[in-house]
């Protein structure tokens, strides 16, 4: 959703020119809005896929590592745990890119470039010859594995009309909520069957296959792009230069990306609000990749799991991703139907399910670190893990909601700055957590992160409260 509305700031409708050119009335087949239902389903089922895919890459390596640490000779914790976490820190860095670009080329150009690339990186990182090469392939993986992410909800919009949108936008989202619940099932069971490589050969024939698919299938949807093309072949057919996109504000290639990369910064530096969000869900992001880096670890060292049995142990974490999501989609919008009623409803509202994500996450994080310190029964931390992705999810949900809801128009630059510094902190946390649990143990070690995490709810208590004054107060203006 974010790529759309980059769009609608970037690309101001040209109204009172001359030689305009448009769509030829509601039913013109060129736009995709009114392409066939099969046709856009088949648009969005192969978005989908892809967007399960990337995540999935992301997550399957985990219970590899101390098969590659050791094929390798290393027992540098701070490496192994950057061959997970750097692929975050790529879908972070991606999207300042990839978002202006696909505004500025279409989306069906980076779609397909990105996802060649993908296949390409994802190829050299099952080939590497050592850690360093790995661990510089995974980021570039990561890096182009962020475009179905960053512009699939803006193909979505192009499509389907927002009455109908609810089933679409939640086939597209599934996946990022499954996906890292999945990855380490899956990649157990091959390192364990096959060698940690196959994890990569795997992914390079399926995601190969979709984008195989990709190419076939797909065409252009961006409305911006379709109508610049058709303007071209008018100029050319009629000999007329003074016609123009009714889409095109005339603005570079390089006022674009200036645009997309410059605001984002704005927003961290002058609104306190996202700010604070946006260390919160780093924070919380850091917490949920430090968990899936050193969970391994743990339960191979203090309960003898096999790599397969690792990847079984995310089974926990995973229900409770999709158990987090179900409860958001169940009362999110039936709470904020109910303010709206009432003539009460405020952006802050959607922060609702954060204050219960919070605690959640606190509460899991403790279970999971006494549980596993205490040698109890291996369930019973897998059951800390399940409340630990409940957490995550009406953590971080909510708060792309109250951004939404709460800086309107720049809406996008507020998640493209959030999504940066999140992406930061999931790649730095997991950096120190072999040395956080070496001298504080599995029990007082995830206390403390507990902690940190209920410092992060009380911030949202306070924005919950207060955050309306502060944004009447310190209005965000460009």
């Amino acid at each position: 959703m974010a790529s759309n509305e980059t769009t609608r700031l970037l690309r101001e409708p040209v109204e009172d020119a001359e030689n305009v050119v448009d769509w030829d009335g509601p039913d013109d087949p060129e736009n995709p809005a009114n392409w066939s239902s099969n046709k856009i389903w088949g648009h969005v089922t192969i978005v989908s896929l892809l967007t399960f895919l990337v995540p999935l890459g992301a997550t399957m390596f985990a219970p590899a590592i101390q098969q590659v640490m050791s094929d390798f000779e290393s027992t540098n914790g701070v490496v192994s745990s950057l061959i997970v976490s750097i692929y975050v820190l790529g879908w972070g860095l991606g999207p300042l890119v990839v978002a202006p670009l696909s505004e500025v080329q279409g989306r069906l150009v980076v779609y397909t470039g990105s996802n060649v690339l993908y296949v390409v990186f994802t190829a050299a990182c099952a080939l590497a010859p050592n850690l360093g090469s790995l661990v510089v392939f995974r980021f570039l993986a990561g890096t182009m594995g962020s475009t179905p992410l960053t512009i699939g909800g803006g193909t979505i919009s192009d499509l389907v009309p927002i009455q109908q949108r609810g089933l679409a936008l939640s086939l597209y989202m599934f996946g990022p909520i499954l996906g890292p619940s999945v990855g380490p099932l899956l990649g157990g069971f091959l390192t364990e069957s096959l060698g940690w490589r196959w994890i990569f050969w795997v992914l390079v024939v399926v995601y190969g296959a979709m984008t195989i698919a990709q190419i076939a299938f797909m065409r252009e949807t961006f409305p911006a792009t379709i109508l610049q093309a058709k303007t071209a072949r008018l100029q050319r057919e009629t000999g007329s230069q003074s016609l123009r996109s009714k889409l095109d504000t005339g603005l570079s290639t390089q006022q674009i990306l200036t645009r997309a990369i410059i605001r984002p910064a704005k927003m961290t530096v002058l609104s306190t609000i996202n700010l604070v969000l946006s260390l919160a869900s780093a924070y919380v992001n850091g917490v949920v990749f430090l968990l899936l880096t050193s969970a391994p670890v743990m339960f191979q060292t203090e309960y003898g799991f096999s790599a397969r049995k690792v990847g079984l142990a995310f089974v926990g974490f995973g229900l409770g991703n999709v158990a987090g999501l179900a409860a958001f989609s169940a009362t999110s919008d039936r709470f904020i139907r109910r303010r709206a009623a009432e003539n009460r409803l405020k952006p802050e509202h959607r922060l609702g399910p954060a204050l219960v994500g919070a605690p959640l996450l606190a509460v899991g994080l403790l279970w999971y670190g006494w549980s596993a310190q205490a040698h109890a029964h291996w369930a019973l931390p897998i059951a800390g893990t399940a409340l630990i992705g409940a957490g995550n999810v009406l953590f971080n949900t909510a708060i792309i909601g109250y951004l939404i809801d709460a800086f309107t128009v720049y809406a996008a630059s507020a998640i493209a700055a959030n999504t940066v510094i999140r992406s930061v902190g999931g790649t730095l946390l997991p950096l120190v957590g072999r040395n956080l649990f070496a001298a504080l143990g599995w029990g007082w070690g995830n206390s403390l992160l507990a902690l940190l995490a209920g410092v992060c709810g009380l911030a949202l208590v306070y924005l919950y409260v207060y955050g309306a004054a502060m944004r009447s107060k310190h209005p965000i203006r460009f």
